[in-house]
């Protein structure tokens, strides 16, 4: 999350919880690069929005006792830190989803190697690897690309559909989904095998 300094004298004035117009300011400075910062992980405008609640929230509480001290650490690496954690349970609550679940339960069982007990449910730390190796593909391709397979493959929408929503053919979409479940694999087999 980028914001270019603290307001030293609005964290003051934050401080004083009566002081309204001070927490206005406040959410108003912070509001768009929470959100910005949300949206650029990938999550939904509505999610984004909640995690911004949630943080300030967690401003309102926290604030008051805050003593800004160099030593100790700027208020933005707070906050920063805060939002990525809010960022985070984004996800874990996306693979809690039971539709979202199934699709990545198919996928792990797809992901396994042949003769590999496939037969077996998956666990937490399987569903774990999983989103590891989600994040880091999505990090790798183009995000065209990574919207194309995540409509098609995690959300179950048709191809046709995915093509008429993003301005391609539908050939392009089972193409790139394709492609991205095979560099997904590639990630699932290093996560498995390493380091140790």
């Amino acid at each position: 999350m980028h914001c270019d300094t603290t307001d030293h004298d609005l964290l003051n004035r934050v401080r004083r919880s009566t002081d309204e117009a001070a927490w206005s300011q406040f959410v108003e400075s912070y509001r768009k690069p929470i959100i910005d910062h949300c949206r650029g992980y990938g999550l939904t405008p509505d999610q984004a929005e909640e995690v911004a609640q949630d943080c300030f929230i967690r401003c309102f509480r926290y604030l008051p006792t805050f003593k800004y001290s160099e030593a100790v650490g700027r208020f933005r690496s707070w906050l920063n830190l805060m939002v990525n954690q809010q960022i985070g349970e984004c996800f874990r609550s996306r693979v809690r989803d039971e539709t979202i679940k199934r699709r990545y339960a198919e996928m792990l069982l797809e992901l396994a190697e042949p003769g590999q007990g496939t037969s077996r449910e998956p666990t937490g730390h399987d569903f774990e690897l999983l989103a590891m190796a989600f994040q880091r593909v999505k990090a790798s391709v183009r995000p065209q690309h990574w919207q194309l397979f995540e409509a098609f493959v995690v959300h179950g929408m048709s191809a046709s559909e995915v093509a008429r929503q993003i301005g391609v053919t539908s050939v392009m979409v089972r193409v790139t989904a394709f492609r991205v479940r095979n560099r997904l694999k590639e990630e699932w087999r290093g996560l498995q095998n390493g380091p140790f």
